[in-house]
């Protein structure tokens, strides 16, 4: 065997902590030698979020006004799952491609120094793969606990205006510019330091415009209508609301992949993009399966803010029809339809370098055109 691969088939402890127990975990858990753990950090502490905002309002009419805020957010303390037991970075490829030794070597399976003590676990074969050898751990296949060591921040310039109710006509637009970023994760087991990435919560532009619109139809309006009580009825206590929202997507990534071409060419400009091809998939990514990296040091981020999923796009409308039928009662009717416009929202496309589907769209996020209606009285 490698030298620095022989260990003692008795299980001797290298923890001076209690039986085979790593640092930080408690004791008692040597019925999971061989398997998969996760242990509760006893230094755990509370996350907490910090948010300041700093706003200027102004009423530029009687009836309107305008606001515009800048929010700050920041997480603290944030729960992180940290991998304890990862093969040392000092064996892993550092090479740009496909490093087939280095993979050869990891993935060689050599002879088991636990077996056959472990039976019906993950350690229970003869021979075992090195890499699971070289671990600081190797008579158990993971180790993993959460830390609170992660963080995230959060910046936005956000835009309100407000016509107040008037003339049948009430209304707001909100638009949001704002960047979200995380490091709430490592980019490599073996890292240091938490990667700093753009968040999956992340949406760059929301649009929100909200209305509702009495139509000045019937008695008191500005169109009275016919005198005949049955038909002013009919014609007043109409309403229309409408509220219309835009969002950019969410920011996507490639995972492990070999990208050689310039990000910048990857997103397509709107005009170009389609279900089948949503970006460009041909800006210098590494398609041949039998390229791909292994037993590497990843380099590529997690997620690129400048290539996005499709965002919501839409409309949904309502019209309401208030009948008083006696003082203090009155039935409400209304219709509505949701996503009025029936304008397509799709998924996330296909980030898998390797697949077929690579660029592709293949689902939806909302509902097609639904139309419901309702009737409710009102007392």
């Amino acid at each position: 065997m490698d030298q620095g691969l022989t260990y003692a088939a008795s299980l001797t402890n290298p923890f001076p902590g209690g039986f085979l127990t790593p640092p930080g975990a408690s004791g008692g858990i040597a019925t999971s030698l061989g398997q998969g753990i996760t242990f509760f950090d006893p230094n755990t502490t509370s996350s907490y979020m910090q948010r300041w905002q700093l706003a200027v309002q102004r009423q530029i009419t009687a009836n309107t006004l305008i606001e515009v805020s800048y929010v700050g957010n920041r997480g603290t303390r944030m729960q992180v799952t940290r991998d304890l037991n990862p093969t040392p970075a000092q064996y892993l490829s550092t090479s740009p491609v496909r490093d087939q030794a280095a993979i050869d070597f990891l993935g060689a399976q050599v002879a088991n120094p636990f077996y056959p003590l472990l039976p019906k676990t993950n350690l229970a074969s003869s021979t075992v793969a090195r890499s699971q050898l070289l671990k600081p751990y190797p008579q158990f296949s993971g180790i993993s606990s959460a830390q609170n060591v992660g963080y995230t921040w959060y910046h936005s310039l956000q835009v309100r205006t407000e016509k107040r109710f008037s003339s049948g006509l009430n209304a707001s637009v909100s638009y949001t510019w704002s960047k979200t970023m995380e490091a709430l994760g490592y980019l490599n087991p073996t890292d240091t330091a938490l990667e700093e990435v753009i968040s999956s919560q992340d949406r760059t532009h929301r649009l929100a415009v909200t209305s509702m619109y009495e139509l000045p139809f019937g008695r008191g309006k500005l169109l009275r209508g016919p005198s005949n009580a049955f038909v002013s009825k009919m014609i007043s206590g109409w309403q229309v609301q409408g509220i219309y929202t835009a969002q950019s997507g969410a920011a996507l990534g490639f995972g492990n992949a070999i990208f050689l071409g310039d990000l910048k060419n990857i997103p397509l400009p709107k005009d170009q993009r389609n279900v089948n091809r949503w970006f460009n998939t041909d800006a210098g990514f590494e398609r041949n399966t039998t390229r791909q990296l292994g037993s590497n040091i990843r380099t590529l981020s997690s997620r690129f803010s400048g290539v996005r999923a499709d965002g919501p796009n839409n409309w949904d409308i309502s019209f309401i029809k208030n009948t008083s039928i006696k003082e203090g009662k009155q039935i409400q009717f209304r219709a509505e339809a949701i996503n009025a416009l029936n304008h397509p929202q799709f998924t996330a496309p296909n980030t898998t370098v390797t697949s077929t589907a690579f660029g592709t769209v293949t689902g939806e996020f909302a509902w097609p055109r639904v139309i419901q209606f309702g009737l409710k009285l009102l007392f």
